[in-house]
């Protein structure tokens, strides 16, 4: 399979859980598995670009990431100085990745909530205007847009490297790459170890929990042919199942490869099951990307 051979991998960094030592331990840990990036969420607390300047300086070759940074929260300009700086300090090693998070997140904050591609196409406007004025050189930034929908996935394939996708289903990346065109694939996938249904399971829907009341979500999962009843109570069997794989490795490995031939370039896994602290566990991440990697006789 031909378009194995291309595939990286990433690893969400669950940074706000984390102290700075034991985000540094992460870091190292990641870069010592082969992964190829590390990305860095805004969520709860930490801010993400200072969060990615420590992981940047604790290691040395693997690429970090925002997934995602929060276009209300600070300007395009301060967002192209920030993405700039720490690609001057770090040997262009730093991804940006953008979106808009949701109303959820924004209006307690006091952000009015805009259409996104409204919002979007602003703030991409408004980063490619913006002159930053330095003695250093000023090399492109790969940026990557999370998009849900068909008109920020064509958005994104416009003024974008790429696009996130988020909990969809293995249907929706053929779609997702087909509207992307040339651009990187990025699918955000929970990933759980364990050959335990009841277990895997629990596992996903806890991981899941704080996006199940999100209205723009559901209108992606109705469009995939699930109904309310599925997302409702944590999240039907087959609802969960179709989102998250699970299992032994072989299981896991089998569908990321079926995302792979979809179109996804890029698979950043959120691990649960296995407790990173320990260098043990890295070890069956690092297993799971050489057998996704192996090529499939037949």
């Amino acid at each position: 399979m031909s378009s194995e051979q291309s595939i990286t991998f990433g690893v969400m960094c669950a940074a706000d859980f984390m102290a700075h030592d034991q985000l540094q331990a992460f870091a190292r840990r990641a870069e010592a598995s082969g992964l190829d990036q590390i990305w860095v969420p805004e969520l709860l607390g930490r801010d993400p670009f200072i969060t990615a300047s420590v992981l940047l300086a604790a290691t040395q070759t693997i690429r970090v990431g925002t997934a995602i940074a929060n276009v209300y929260v600070r300007d395009a300009r301060a967002t192209k100085a920030a993405a700039f700086s720490l690609t001057d300090a770090f040997g262009e090693r730093f991804d940006l990745g953008l979106g808009v998070s949701n109303p959820v997140g924004n209006e307690p904050r006091g952000h009015s909530w805009l259409a996104p591609v409204t919002k979007l196409t602003d703030f991409v406007e408004r980063y490619d205007a913006a002159r930053l004025f330095v003695k250093s050189e000023q090399p492109p930034i790969p940026r990557y847009l999370a998009a849900h929908g068909p008109k920020l996935m064509a958005l994104a394939g416009r003024h974008f490297d790429g696009a996130f996708t988020y909990l969809q289903t293995l249907e929706y990346s053929r779609i997702a790459k087909s509207l992307l065109g040339e651009g990187r694939l990025n699918l955000m996938q929970p990933t759980v170890f364990s050959e335990d249904a009841d277990h895997a399971r629990a596992l996903a829907r806890r991981a899941i929990s704080i996006y199940l009341p999100l209205e723009n979500y559901h209108r992606a999962w109705r469009e995939r042919g699930f109904s309310d009843a599925d997302f409702a109570d944590g999240g039907s069997d087959a609802f969960i199942d179709a989102l998250i794989p699970w299992g032994n490795r072989s299981d896991i490995a089998v569908r990321f490869r079926d995302q792979i031939v979809q179109g996804v370039g890029h698979i950043i896994m959120t691990p649960l099951g296995l407790e990173l602290s320990q260098d043990h566990d890295w070890t069956e991440i690092t297993a799971l990307m050489q057998s996704v990697r192996q090529p499939v006789s037949g």
